[in-house]
């Protein structure tokens, strides 16, 4: 199997992020149960008018292309990703046939994800992402965030993570620009409550769960993250315990396949 003719659902083990990087990338698919760096949710192929041309375009030309054929949309649907469903650590590459095979006819155009760590490298993993968003293993692809305790009080921001890390707040994919009708906790938690009551797939809050939003600050902009975290209350004087793992409910996947999470 080669970028010539890939198929969506397949794993690769792409070990270098030089390959990561690399316009085309041949090596033999693998199981997505095990270790892997890369999996292929959407095969196409090149448009108009670079499809014609006789020699292959350009490196630079390719990955033009790439990022518009390989979409944080169609990866969303892939992942059945749900609109309060935000993810961490995913990345997108593209993959054109090679010299050869396009000399050969090919056109085809393989988009693949990778799990990554914070500075953006592919990591070896296990998890199979086809409708992951909608299974019971998708911490280790949703947005958490870890918040520090000090003098008794959690700090507005927190330190972006997956929520398979410890964590104080879930993300929930809905960010406000804060004004003044934001100013308070009270404010931005109900502001938060009917994206979270759609998180989680209820009409109320369930017992020890609580919107939690997560104030972000870049520059002199303000942002309001809405969360969701764990009810239970510390022990005065005591940092509030972290947390691993995702308070979303595991659904039907959107594409309609079966969940497979490895």
């Amino acid at each position: 199997m080669d970028t010539a003719s890939p198929e969506t659902g397949l794993c690769h083990a792409v070990v270098s992020p030089e390959e990561f990087d690399a316009s085309s990338e041949a090596s033999p698919p693998v199981s997505c149960t095990e270790r892997h760096t890369t999996q292929t949710f959407l095969v196409t192929t090149m448009p108009e008018p670079l499809a014609r041309q006789e020699s292959r375009p350009n490196q630079q030309q390719l990955k033009a292309a790439g990022k518009r054929l390989c979409t944080s949309e169609d990866l969303r649907t892939y992942l059945s990703a749900s609109d309060r469903d935000g993810t961490f650590g995913l990345a997108v590459t593209s993959y054109f046939p090679d010299r050869d095979a396009w000399a050969a006819g090919s056109r085809a155009v393989r988009c693949d994800v990778a799990v990554t760590d914070q500075d953006g490298t592919p990591q070896e993993t296990g998890l199979d992402l086809k409708d992951a968003l909608a299974g019971p293993h998708s911490a280790a692809v949703r947005l958490c965030y870890r918040q520090e305790y000090k003098d008794g009080l959690l700090s507005d921001d927190g330190t972006d993570v997956p929520c398979s890390e410890p964590h104080t707040a879930e993300d929930i994919s809905a960010w406000i620009a804060q004004d003044a009708s934001l100013a308070t906790p009270v404010a931005r938690e109900a502001r938060c409550l009917p994206y979270a009551l759609e998180f989680l797939g209820t009409q109320k809050l369930p017992a020890g769960v609580t919107v939690h939003p997560i104030i972000r600050t870049v520059g002199t902009a303000r942002t309001v993250r809405c969360a969701v975290a764990s009810a239970r209350q510390p022990v005065p004087g005591e940092a509030p315990e972290l947390v691993t793992g995702t308070l979303a409910p595991v659904r039907v996947p959107v594409t309609g396949g079966a969940v497979n999470n490895g």
